[in-house]
Parts: C-alpha cells; structure tokens; sequence
C-alpha cells in the first residue's frame, strides 16, 4: 500500500475512533465519518466494507497500542500482590484515557473471541503459569479448584465494571454529574488497592465461611 493509501486509511481510522467514541457503534453512522475525513462515503467503503470491519480496524489500533504496556507489566512482577496492584493501576489508567475501550472490548469478545485470544496469547502472557503462580499464593478461602480463576474475575469485575456500566451508575448514584464521576474513577485505583490491601492484612483461616451440607 502506497504513502497516499496509508495516510488515508490512517486518518478513516482516526476520525472513526472519535465517532465511535461519542456515538457509540450502533450510533455511528459510516457517512458521517466520511465526512468528517474528508471523502466520500464510496472511498469510505473502498477501505473498509463496512461498519463493522471498520470497528475492528479500530479496536486493533487501540490493542496494538496498549496491550505490549500491559503484556509487559504482567510478566515483569511474580509477587501476586504487586501483580494485582499492577494490573489494577493500569486498567483503570487505561480506562480513563479511553473511555471507549470498554466497549470495544466486550464487543470483540462477543464478535471475535479466537482473534483476541490469539492477540493476547502472542504477548507472550501465559495464562496456565499465570493460575499455577496465583494457586500457589493464594489464602485458601474456598475450597475451590477454580479459586484463581475467581480472583482474576473478581478483579477484573472491580475494575471493569463503573467503566462499562457508566451511563447507569452515574446516574444512578451521581446525579448524571460526569464531574463527579470523574473524581469517583480517579480515586478509584487507590481505593481498591487499599482495600485489596486490607483484607489480604485482615485474612482470618477461622474466618472462613464453608459450603454447608444443609444447602
């Protein structure tokens, strides 16, 4: 692909990032990114055929981008606790700074789960190592084999969720103030931090609440 074709389809995927990120994927339309870049819807199609492979040209830009940060903050720390702090830190960093992703995440998930796998699985992060470290570290508070499997779905869930669910909590719980919201997003790193903190210090064996036979 000549110079020309390059500087084009760059600047389609440019302008279409910003309008999937006001719009949304099912509010974007395909002629108003034409316009906004400059050509005309049928140049538009000659790229890309439509909207949704124009999505995911998109979302491979945003995971090419940050998914060798993240890759790289995975592999280099073995202690759990720092691990989690770390992924915790960057996911929701990341979040804040596209606000999009979530979006494009779950929509690939859904539409292209073996792509994302196989993009993930190419970093070089290795998953079967990854629950033999945290099985090996965790306090076993549930007599689970899937007990890693939970704390990376807890964790994720804790970052994931005010991100993805934003229209709703913030006006649910914050009066449709975005401002506020935005305070609650960037305190919320330490927050959970702090509190992951807390109940690895506060962790009681006796504590431990067991599956009863009477259920």
């Amino acid at each position: 692909m000549n110079a020309l074709k390059m500087d084009t389809q760059e600047k389609i995927i440019k302008v279409a990032h910003e309008v999937f990120v006001e719009k949304g994927l099912q509010g974007a339309r395909m002629q108003e990114i034409a316009d906004r870049a400059g050509i005309n819807k049928a140049l538009l199609h000659y790229y890309f055929r439509s909207k949704d492979q124009l999505f995911d040209a998109v979302f491979q830009k945003v995971i090419n981008e940050v998914l060798p940060d993240f890759a790289q903050t995975i592999r280099n720390v073995d202690d759990v606790p720092k691990l989690i702090f770390s992924f915790v830190s960057f996911y929701n960093q990341f979040f804040q700074k596209n606000p999009q992703f979530p979006q494009f995440f779950f929509h690939e998930i859904w539409q292209n789960p073996d792509r994302i796998a196989h993009v993930i699985l190419a970093e070089e992060i290795h998953p079967d190592r990854m629950l033999q470290n945290l099985r090996s570290r965790l306090p076993d508070v549930y007599p689970s084999e899937f007990l890693p499997q939970h704390m990376i779905a807890n964790v994720m869930g804790m970052c994931l969720f005010p991100h993805i669910a934003r229209p709703l909590f913030q006006r649910i719980f914050f009066q449709n103030d975005e401002k506020e919201y935005n305070r609650f997003l960037s305190e919320r790193t330490d927050f959970l931090i702090q509190m992951l903190k807390g109940l690895g210090e506060t962790h009681n064996p006796e504590m431990d609440v067991r599956p009863s036979d009477d259920f």
